[in-house]
């Protein structure tokens, strides 16, 4: 399950209860900061329910002062990082030097409305657009023209949704949500377990594990997952990343070749290099695709596919391949952070 998806549930329990609850949402942010916009935080009469906004020295002041700030409707404050400041830790949990702007609002039907919203755009893999001002009023819009909320926010959310980019403009800040990350993989063997519980309970998405044997494709071995006998390549998206780990040299050459005319944005192959290029022989030299020896056609086919992090076992290869797919949904190399010039947000 998402972040985003456990502060919508919880806002909505919340909410149906009569209880009283405050949302804290970055909304904007400057120089180095742990979190960015569009991170949320939930805190109840009991105390946080989901969600974080930083690295732990936040959500203690928010915690601390959330209720009084609200007392009069939704507040924004500013954590400055780069000035000194004697009510907040800042060497504690935040590691960097920036400045987070915070909208803090109590929680009333509208709010709710719209969260329940974005809650139905993950688990519907829905992408949209959520524009949020500095005193709380919003607008949701969906690809489809549907729109909720304030109407002078639609020309900017429309930009956001034409453009696939966030922003801030005008005191407002335009987010762009987009749906869990989708990973179709064929294979149910035990080396896939610890991939499906990494992706799944770590980071929310949304994972289909096909295999045509049924002795190995059981729904308690892959919680979280869709489990399925078959999956149609057609549907596959740019936005989807494949892995093969079938263990069954004819299964893949059965199923490269489909794949790799799809539309598939990442597929990665289990294995050493020599036997991805005995599949890539004969059966699929007649197809239009680049291979070589670097990682195969662009950045999207990895084989053997994962970063290089000295994976040896079940565990690891699962950590590697995870992080390689993050890398390329985001347009990184995947190479260490300290190498890195500029922002690393």
């Amino acid at each position: 399950m998402t972040e985003l998806l456990r502060v919508a549930r919880a806002a909505q329990a919340a909410f149906a209860t009569g209880e009283s609850a405050v949302l804290a949402t970055v909304i904007r942010v400057g120089g180095s900061t742990y979190r960015r916009p569009g991170a949320r935080m939930l805190l109840t009469e009991k105390g946080w329910a989901a969600g974080s906004i930083s690295g732990g020295c936040l959500e203690t002041d928010v915690l601390q002062k959330a209720w009084w700030r609200t007392e009069n409707g939704p507040t924004r404050v500013v954590y400055d990082s780069t000035q000194e400041d004697e009510d907040i830790e800042w060497g504690f949990g935040l590691g960097c030097n920036g400045v987070v702007e915070v909208l803090l609002e109590r929680l009333n039907e509208t709010t709710v409305a719209h969260l329940a919203r974005l809650e139905r755009w993950q688990t519907g893999r829905t992408l949209g657009v959520l524009a949020t001002t500095g005193e709380g009023k919003r607008l949701a819009l969906e690809p489809s023209g549907q729109f909720w909320g304030e109407k002078s926010l639609l020309a900017g959310a429309q930009e956001a949704l034409d453009s696939e980019k966030s922003f801030w403009r005008d005191e407002t800040f335009y987010e762009l949500v987009t749906p869990p990350q989708r990973l179709v993989v064929y294979g149910a063997g035990h080396d896939v377990v610890p991939l499906v519980k990494i992706a799944t309970e770590l980071l929310g998405w949304h994972v289909i594990v096909v295999d045509s044997r049924s002795l190995t494709l059981h729904p308690e071995r892959f919680p979280g997952a869709r489990i399925v006998q078959s999956f149609p390549i057609s549907n596959l998206e740019p936005t989807d990343a494949v892995v093969l780990m079938t263990h069954s040299f004819r299964t893949d050459q059965e199923l490269l070749p489909a794949l790799l005319a799809s539309r598939v944005g990442y597929l990665g192959l289990l294995g050493p290099r020599r036997r991805t290029e005995r599949l890539l022989e004969n059966p699929l030299s007649d197809l239009p695709l680049p291979w070589d020896r670097e990682g195969g056609r662009g950045d999207g086919f990895r084989a053997p596919l994962g970063l290089d992090i000295g994976a040896d076992n079940p565990q690891e290869i699962a950590l590697a391949l995870v992080a390689e797919i993050r890398a390329w949904s985001a347009g990184r190399s995947g190479g260490p952070l300290t190498l890195r010039e500029g922002p690393i947000h």
